[in-house]
């Protein structure tokens, strides 16, 4: 889980470009100006900036395959009783696949037999690895919690955007800042709460003193992180882009993530964070309503492309958005693959 200064294992790009898309012409960019307006306004311009890369034909043709697949998957047979027990293997197999990307590696075998024990709700095991997936795999079940019930009998209540994103930030940054690695202060609060920084230039806060820069992320990614001013505008869109009634799922999906990556609203498991966001956008959206897919297994096992799709969006243009977003429904498709196959196994009474 990346804390260190220079880039993580974790955060895709490393290379250079600019603040990424809130400078650019699309997704939170679009969705940063939008949020000037006022009320239904406000509103009204988001939809439509989303909508725009949604509409661009390669985006279209990548939502249909994912619906297509997502609809095979939703009658799958296993589905039809043991929807509760998939879902626990999906999070399951996706701390492995996350903590990997991170440069944590623990074997499912492992997990699963400590998950049967009770024994991940400690933040430090004395294993750097198995704390760092662990944390996740906290993360990933409190978002099960969220889900629909598939017998659609329940749909529990969502916590604010803004909740939602600290408490699973919990969850990811807990191990870090029980072993040292990041500070108590820096779990669950953003950068821009967070003391830090030199005084960014020209920039005067409300007392005519130079504006702070709020604290700096540890980890790397494609591109500098913005700060100051710049970082809480992005950190609104973001939040805005999560509640938003009417944006297209799979492109809500995209740049949720896209900008967990670029913007890195806190200083450490951005990455994580936001891998974990796309499980649950697709799912509450319906986009992938199972809640079984494991969309971190393709950023595993092809690490280079999901370098290169990250440094594509923090280009900051609409096609850099539109290749990111392509890349993100790959990804989910090799999800849906993952979560049929894990549906299999437990039909079959094992897990692999």
């Amino acid at each position: 889980m990346g804390a260190s200064n220079g880039r993580s294992a974790g955060a895709p790009g490393g290379r250079r470009g600019g603040l990424g898309v809130a400078s650019g012409n699309g997704g939170a960019g679009s969705a940063r100006r939008a949020g000037g307006a006022a009320g239904g306004s406000a509103h009204r311009a988001l939809v439509s900036a989303l909508t725009t890369i949604a509409d661009d034909d390669r985006v279209a043709r990548a939502q249909e395959a994912v619906r297509e697949a997502s609809a095979e998957l939703r009658w799958h047979e296993a589905l039809r009783r043991r929807w509760r027990e998939a879902r626990a293997e999906a999070a399951i197999r996706g701390a492995i696949a996350s903590g990997a990307i991170e440069g944590a590696l623990v074997s499912a075998p492992e997990l699963r037999e400590r998950v049967a024990a009770g024994g991940l709700d400690r933040p430090l095991s004395g294993d750097p690895s198995l704390d760092a997936v662990a944390g996740i795999w906290r993360a990933g079940a409190r978002l099960a919690g969220f889900m629909a019930d598939l017998r659609g009998q329940s749909r529990p209540a969502e916590p604010s955007p803004r909740s939602l994103l600290t408490s699973l930030h919990r969850d990811i940054a807990g191990p870090l800042a029980a072993s040292g690695a990041i500070g108590l202060d820096e779990v669950a609060v953003p950068r821009t709460a967070l003391p830090g920084g030199t005084p960014s230039s020209g920039g005067t806060g409300s007392a005519g003193e130079p504006e702070a820069l709020g604290a700096a992320p540890r980890e790397g990614g494609p591109g500098p992180a913005p700060q100051g001013q710049a970082l809480a505008e992005r950190l609104d869109a973001l939040l805005a882009i999560i509640a938003a009634p009417g944006v297209p799922a799979l492109v809500r999906a995209a740049v949720v993530h896209g900008e967990m990556i670029a913007m890195r609203p806190f200083t450490a498991g951005n990455a994580a964070l936001g891998r974990l966001l796309v499980r649950h956008l697709i799912t509450r959206d319906g986009l992938e309503p199972t809640g079984v897919a494991v969309p971190d297994a393709y950023a595993r096992r092809a690490p280079g492309a999901y370098s290169d799709a990250a440094a594509a969006y923090a280009r900051g243009d609409a096609e850099g958005v539109i290749t990111w977003t392509v890349w993100q429904a790959e990804a989910i498709l090799v999800g849906i693959t993952e979560g049929a196959e894990l549906c299999r196994a437990i039909q079959a009474g094992r897990a692999e």
